[in-house]
């Protein structure tokens, strides 16, 4: 048994023993996972950029976060599924 939660590769991010999603999710910027207090930082900007990696970003990466995030944050306003962000388990349910 592994103490904390565990890695995964899909849209959970992280499982706790009993496979339930963990705590965890992952900056889409630069791919390290994040936890509740990442997300409370001044640093986080949801999809785009979190603590580890907002003063260090290229401008190219930023930019296309941004644009990412906005695609995102469009479909979901129209109720659409995205490719990125959309978590297709929780649909199934």
């Amino acid at each position: 048994m592994w103490q904390g939660d565990c890695f995964v590769f899909d849209n959970r991010v992280t499982v706790r023993h009993d496979l339930s999603e963990g705590e965890y999710d992952q900056c889409h910027a630069c791919r390290a996972p994040i936890n509740a207090e990442d997300r409370a930082s001044e640093h986080y900007t949801p999809g785009v950029s979190c603590p580890h990696c907002w003063d260090s970003l290229p401008e190219k990466t930023r930019h296309a976060a941004l644009e990412r995030q906005k695609q995102i944050d469009l479909a979901k306003a129209r109720n659409q599924p995205h490719p990125i962000g959309y978590n297709y388990r929780k649909a199934e349910a």
